[in-house]
């Protein structure tokens, strides 16, 4: 796989592993809240996961 040096952290479809940065969750956790909220996108062999739906799912569902 070839990395790209252009990956910005400002983008609305995140990698994975630009998620766990952001987010501070581990690699299942985001993947179980990207799919229970519908924020994946699979873009080919690419997984990539749309930040403003997942947060907004976790700010809906989980804060109390």
């Amino acid at each position: 796989m070839r990395l790209l040096n252009m990956m910005s952290e400002d983008g609305v479809l995140l990698t994975l592993d630009q998620m766990r940065k952001k987010s501070n969750l581990g690699t299942s956790t985001i993947r179980k809240l990207a799919e229970e909220s519908g924020a994946v996108r699979k873009i080919g062999k690419s997984y990539r996961i749309n930040q403003e739906v997942f947060f907004n799912h976790i700010d809906k569902e989980y804060s109390k």
